[in-house]
């Protein structure tokens, strides 16, 4: 019943954008370090590690955004629990279950998170 409702359908997609977001930025800073390794050059303590910081508030940014989002998908879900019930269950394999419900769960982490970081912050 849950996988039908629009939070999780919107939650999935939310999450595998994180997950975009987190390998670019891995892989970025990956890349960075290959590049000052293969020149023998010291690391810059600015250049494609800037971008990625940049990136990363971005995604923040967005994390905010989503996580109101589903809030508001939440509610909706609420009054349209009735339909929800009816509709037929989905039946896929058990690797793809985990991964829906992982994306889905890193789409309440990756806001839950940022809130936690910020709020000690303000004064």
């Amino acid at each position: 019943m849950f996988r039908n409702t629009l939070t999780f359908k919107f939650g999935k997609t939310t999450g595998l954008f994180y997950l975009f977001l987190i390998c670019a930025s891995i892989i970025t800073i990956i890349a960075e370090k290959i590049y000052h390794l293969i020149l023998h050059t010291p690391a810059s303590s600015y250049g494609l590690f800037f971008a990625v910081v940049l990136l990363l508030n971005a995604s923040v940014i967005l994390a905010a955004n989503f996580f109101i989002a589903e809030i508001i998908l939440f509610i909706i879900d609420c009054f349209r629990i009735k339909t929800i019930k009816q509709l037929p269950k989905i039946e896929t394999s058990k690797i793809k279950t985990i991964f829906e419900y992982f994306l889905f769960t890193l789409s309440l982490l990756v806001p839950l998170c940022y809130i936690c970081a910020i709020v000690p912050n303000i004064k």
